[in-house]
C-alpha cells in the first residue's frame, strides 16, 4: 500500500495540475494567422507573415512583418529572429501567393503547409493579382486582422456566392490526382478594398490561366453539387433575366469513338425567377418556355467557351481525366495529355424555372 508520505506527495502533485509540465503561454507567443509570398531579385522570395500583437492595456492590432529567403523555413527563420515572442503557425487561416509567382509553381511553398502538424487542413488559399505583401500590409486592417478579413471574404462567397470550395485539402487532392488540376480564388486590391475578381486554373501547381467573375457561375455549377448562385442573362432583343439557382447538378459521361475519348456533359439547374425587364418599356408577361430555351442555349455555349480556353491551356479543372480513368482500365496519362487539348465536348443544359413571382 501507498504510505502517507507518498500519498501526501501524490495529492500535491496532482492538485498543482500542470504546472510541473512544459506549456505555451498564449500571450508569450506569436501566432500567424496570414503568410504571403511574392517573387524578389536572384530568385529569392519575399514572405510576408500577420499576426495579432496584444498590449497590457488589452488593446490589439496587427503585426506585418516582411523577410527574404529562399525558402518559406528560411524567411520564417529570419522574422523569427526579430519577433518578441516566438512565431507558431497554429492558428494559419489564410496563404497567399501573387500570380507571378503561382506562374513558376507553388508546389513547394503548398507542401510545406501540408506537412506542418499544427497547420489545418481547410487553411484557405489564393492567388493575388498583385503583390501578397501589399494586400496583407493595407492600412485598413492594422486594428482589423487582415488575415481574418480574408478567410471570412472567401468562406462567404464559397456558401452564399459563386465561389466553389476550395482550400489546402481540396488543392493538394486535385494537385496529385491523376487527371485534374488545382483551381483557387483569385484576389485584388482595389483602392481600399479586396475583391475577389475570378478564379485562377493551374496546370499541376502552376497557374495559367483564369476566369472572370461573369464565368464563375457556370463553373461553379460544373464542379460543385448543389450550388447556388445569381446570374443576369441578355437574351434576343435585350430582354434581361436574372435568375437566382436553387440547385444544381452536372453529370459527366464519356464513350470512346475511333478511339479517342468524347465527353457529354449533362447540367440540371433548378431556378427562381428574380428579375425580368423587357427591352420594349412595356407590360409583357414572361414567356417561361422561351426563356428557358434562350438561356439554356447561353449556357451551353458558356460552357463550351470555358472548356476550349482550358483545353487551349491544357489544364483540366474539371477533372475530365480523372473521370476517363474511371471508366476505362487502358487509361494512359501520357497519351491523355496528348489528347485533351483536342478532345470532343458535348454540352446538355437541362434549366427548369421553379418560381416566377406573384403574378406568371
Amino acid at each position: 500500500m501507498m504510505n502517507r508520505s507518498a500519498f501526501c506527495l501524490f495529492l500535491i502533485l496532482l492538485l498543482s495540475g500542470c504546472s510541473f509540465l512544459p506549456t505555451d503561454i498564449v500571450n508569450e507567443i506569436d501566432m500567424i494567422q496570414g503568410v504571403g509570398y511574392d517573387l524578389a531579385e536572384k530568385k529569392n522570395i519575399k514572405g510576408t507573415i500577420v499576426f495579432p500583437s496584444f498590449k497590457k492595456d488589452k488593446t490589439s492590432s496587427t503585426e506585418v512583418r516582411t523577410a527574404i529567403g529562399e525558402s518559406s523555413k528560411e524567411i520564417r527563420t529570419i522574422l523569427n529572429n526579430e519577433t518578441r515572442y516566438p512565431l507558431e503557425s497554429g492558428q494559419l487561416r489564410v496563404a497567399l501567393y501573387s500570380k507571378k509567382m503561382a506562374k513558376k509553381g507553388i508546389n513547394d511553398f503548398v507542401d510545406t503547409l501540408n506537412r506542418d502538424p499544427a497547420i489545418g487542413s481547410l487553411v484557405q488559399l489564393a492567388i493575388v493579382d498583385g503583390t501578397a505583401n501589399e494586400l496583407l500590409k493595407m492600412k485598413k486592417y492594422k486594428n482589423e486582422n487582415v488575415s481574418i478579413h480574408l478567410q471570412e471574404l472567401l468562406k462567404q462567397n464559397m456558401t452564399t456566392g459563386l465561389l466553389p470550395q476550395t482550400n489546402l485539402q481540396s488543392f493538394l487532392f486535385q494537385l496529385f490526382q491523376t487527371g485534374q488540376d488545382p483551381y483557387l480564388p483569385l484576389i485584388k486590391k482595389e483602392n481600399d478594398n479586396i475583391r475577389i475578381t475570378g478564379m485562377a486554373i493551374f496546370k499541376y501547381d502552376q497557374y495559367v490561366t483564369s476566369i472572370s467573375m461573369k464565368d464563375l457561375y457556370i463553373f461553379t455549377a460544373l464542379v460543385d453539387k448543389n450550388r447556388t448562385g445569381l446570374r443576369q442573362f441578355i437574351v434576343e432583343n435585350h430582354d434581361k433575366v436574372v435568375l437566382e439557382t436553387i440547385d444544381s447538378k452536372a453529370k459527366y459521361k464519356v464513350k470512346i469513338v475511333h478511339g479517342k475519348p468524347e465527353f457529354t456533359i449533362h447540367l440540371k439547374m433548378r431556378t427562381k425567377l428574380q428579375e425580368f425587364a423587357p427591352s420594349a418599356k412595356k407590360r409583357q408577361s414572361f414567356d417561361k418556355k422561351k426563356y428557358i430555351k434562350k438561356v439554356e442555349q447561353q449556357l451551353e455555349k458558356n460552357v463550351l467557351t470555358i472548356v476550349s480556353q482550358f483545353q487551349k491551356h491544357h489544364a483540366d479543372p474539371l477533372g475530365l481525366g480523372a473521370k476517363y480513368k474511371e471508366h476505362y482500365r487502358d487509361f494512359n496519362e501520357k497519351q491523355w495529355n496528348q489528347d485533351y487539348p483536342n478532345v470532343k465536348i458535348h454540352v446538355n443544359v437541362n434549366l427548369e424555372i421553379v418560381q416566377t413571382g406573384s403574378v406568371d
